[in-house]
Order: C-alpha cells, then structure tokens, then sequence
C-alpha cells in the first residue's frame, strides 16, 4: 500500500481508496479492533501517546479524517452532507479491517461523527466511546451556542486563525489547562485548521442526530466526559443524554484533551469503564 509517513516499529501503514477521497490509516497492535476518530486537527497524530498504552491490549486503528493531513481529497465534495461521509468513511475503514464489530473512542468533532457513525452503521459497532462531543442539539440553550460558533467563524474570516481559536477556547473550555495547551498552538494558519474552520465549526455541532437511534443502541455507547470539564459545555450535551437514556457516564482523567495531556491515566481509566460495561 502506499503511504506518505516515515516507517514506525510496530506500526503499518496504509491508504484506503474511496470514493472522493484516498484515507490514511495507521494500525498498532493485536486483539479487537479499536478506531480512533479525532477531533478538530483531524489527525491521527494526536492519539500517538495513548495509542502506545491501549495497543496492548488492541489493534488500533488511527486515521487522518477526509481532507486532512494525509487523507487527501480526490474530485468533487458533497459539503452538505459531510458529517454523514465522514461517518461512512470509518465505517468503510472498518469494514476494510475487521469483519467483527469494532470499539471506537472519538472526541470532541469526532465524537460528533461517531455518533453519526453508530446512528447509520451501528451494526458494525461493539462498543462506542464518545469523548465530550459538543451536540448542540442536547443542550437548551441551542441557539445561543450555534450563533457563538457563527461568531467565531466571523472573527475567523476577520482577523484569521488565532483570534478566533482564542475565543473559541474562551467561550467552550475556559480557564482550563486544556484550553491553554489549545491556546497555545496558536501560529501561522495550517491547512488542517482552516479546513475545520470553513467545514466543520459551524455544520457539525447543530446536526440533527436521530436520538431514537443513538438510544436503540445505548448499550453499545458509553458516554465520556473528563473530570476537568464538568462545569464547560463539552460536558452537558452527553450528561443530558446519558440521564434520558438512563445509562451512566464514563469520568475519566482531565478535560477535553484529557487522552493527550494524561495518557496513562486516561488509558486505564478508558479500559476500567469498558470492563465494567462488559465490553471486554
């Protein structure tokens, strides 16, 4: 297979073709199948030091999702229905890599398309693990928090990457040690972040998720939310539906970044509440 990355011990490499789009994936370890979906940066590089922890125990799967970093655009995109490609491409993922139903662990955006991914293609999900997804359809105060995120795409356009990453940090997770390591990423415009500024930070939040779905399958789902984020928005919209579905929430180390600023915690907590689900 083709790739575009430096070898790794123990990692392989690999490019799934799809229609508009050629995926990278990477793949580290043995047992059950375990795909990460990332968030914002939307790439596969952020679950790095978790992935050494949890392939021990996995075959973890981490990939580039369509129109970042290595999982390069082919032709025309269907930017209407995103949230629903991005969906389809984990699930074809699996399906190139496992014939049994697979654990996935997805956070913040992609915890947004994991659910989108158990609400069409739940047959193909054992357990399901999403980290802190801000689905603002879960939340009361709905409108207020989707003309925020307009308003920081506005500033975006306005005075470019870093203001508008500030505010967003400011109005989402403020004051905590996740917001300012965010903060500080801050520098010259990638094309990964401009990607999720114009396609993601205004279309993925208000998705209309089919909750009659999402709670057909609320054994498989083990809602997730950081120790550290209990009082930001991140945390409500999972805390709500774990209380309408009657299902409890998985606490787990730090904030909304928790998986890359206390890996090891976080990676013994993530299997603790699995076990305890019966999952594994």
């Amino acid at each position: 297979m083709e790739n575009s990355k430096q070898p790794i011990e123990g990692v392989t490499t690999g490019i799934l073709n799809l229609s508009g789009a050629k995926l990278y994936y990477e793949t580290k370890g043995n047992g059950p199948v375990l795909l990460m979906i990332p968030g914002a940066n939307g790439d596969h590089f952020i679950f790095t030091p978790i992935r050494e922890i949890l392939s021990k125990s996995f075959t973890v799967v981490t990939y580039d999702r369509r129109g970042f970093s290595d999982s390069k655009l082919v032709g025309e995109q269907d930017y209407t229905h995103r949230i629903n490609t991005d969906a389809d491409d984990a699930a074809a993922l699996l399906k190139h890599l496992t014939t049994q139903p697979a654990f996935v662990f997805a956070s913040s955006s992609g915890a947004l398309v994991s659910l989108q991914l158990m609400v069409r293609h739940s047959e193909i999900i054992k357990a399901l693990v999403p980290h802190e997804p801000t689905a603002l359809k879960y939340l009361p105060d709905f409108d207020k928090w989707k003309a925020q995120n307009q308003e920081v795409y506005d500033l975006y356009k306005k005075d470019g990457e870093g203001p508008a990453k500030e505010k967003f940090v400011n109005e989402i997770i403020p004051g905590t040690q996740d917001g300012e390591y965010m903060k500080a990423g801050k520098g010259p415009e990638t094309p990964n972040t401009t990607y999720w500024f114009e396609n993601e930070i205004r279309q993925y939040p208000p998705t209309d998720f089919d909750t009659n779905k999402l709670e057909e399958n609320k054994d498989k789902i083990i809602f997730c939310v950081g120790r550290d984020s209990l009082n930001t928005m991140p945390a409500w919209p999972v805390t709500n539906l774990a209380k309408q579905f009657g299902t409890e929430i998985l606490y787990v180390p730090g904030g909304h970044l928790g998986y890359v600023l206390h890996p090891v915690e976080f990676a013994k907590d993530l299997l603790a509440g699995l076990q305890k689900r019966g999952k594994i």
